[in-house]
């Protein structure tokens, strides 16, 4: 059985105004908007709708003073080159969505939902997307230190050409998502792999981690 790639977001810029940061604000409705060379640390946009945007060498702020991204909703939207050293995201909505050639120190994505959403060269400490839902999502030639999963549900999800230290996949139910290529150094929540696609040497490879998980002792 070939387990099925994610489908991917299919966005069309081709003509977006010009962003500007008074323009975002709590509950907006923002369409067909670039914002571009922006800092938005400390900016509200809690629970605001941007459709069909982009985001360009944006500076999302630091852990003191960050952007407010709380139950956004993103539509067509492309993320670049742009970085946030925490990056508040829970409780939003990614449909057809690109984040790219991003830095991220700790992305706050938790009890969030992604449908279509790839995130592609990206360099990321920590990304929890705790209970989150994610559907057709793709981890393309990024690097994370942490991914948690943890209490959610994945369907279709990939991870190509992709390095990730610490998997916590810990009460998540995972569905036709393909963990080949992966080398975590430490995985959490083995009894969830069910549903997911590993290769023959990865088997060899986990086999340290399962038994360290089960607290079996190979002597």
């Amino acid at each position: 059985m070939t387990t099925a790639a994610p489908k991917l977001p299919t966005i069309d810029h081709a003509n977006l105004a010009e962003g500007l940061l008074g323009d975002i604000g709590p509950d907006e409705f923002l369409e067909g908007l670039d914002f571009t060379d922006l800092d938005l640390a400390e900016v509200d946009a809690r629970g605001t709708t941007f459709l069909d945007s982009a985001f360009t060498r944006v500076n999302f702020g630091d852990a003191e003073a960050h952007a407010d991204f709380t139950g956004v909703r993103l539509s067509g939207v492309r993320l670049v080159d742009s970085r946030a050293d925490t990056l508040t995201m829970p409780r939003a909505n990614l449909l057809n969505t690109e984040i790219a050639e991003c830095r991220i120190g700790a992305g706050v994505c938790f009890d969030s939902v992604w449908e279509k959403v790839i995130v592609e060269n990206c360099r990321i400490s920590y990304l929890n997307l705790r209970s989150a839902k994610l559907t057709d999502v793709e981890f393309r030639g990024c690097t994370i230190d942490e991914l948690d999963l943890g209490m959610g549900t994945a369907k279709c999800i990939a991870f190509p050409d992709t390095t990730i230290t610490d998997l916590q996949l810990d009460g998540s139910s995972l569905g036709g998502v393909d963990l080949r290529g992966l080398a975590p150094r430490r995985l959490s929540g083995i009894h969830s792999l069910r549903g997911t696609t590993i290769d023959d040497q990865q088997l060899m490879v986990f086999a340290d981690l399962f038994a360290r998980e089960l607290g079996i002792t190979v002597e």
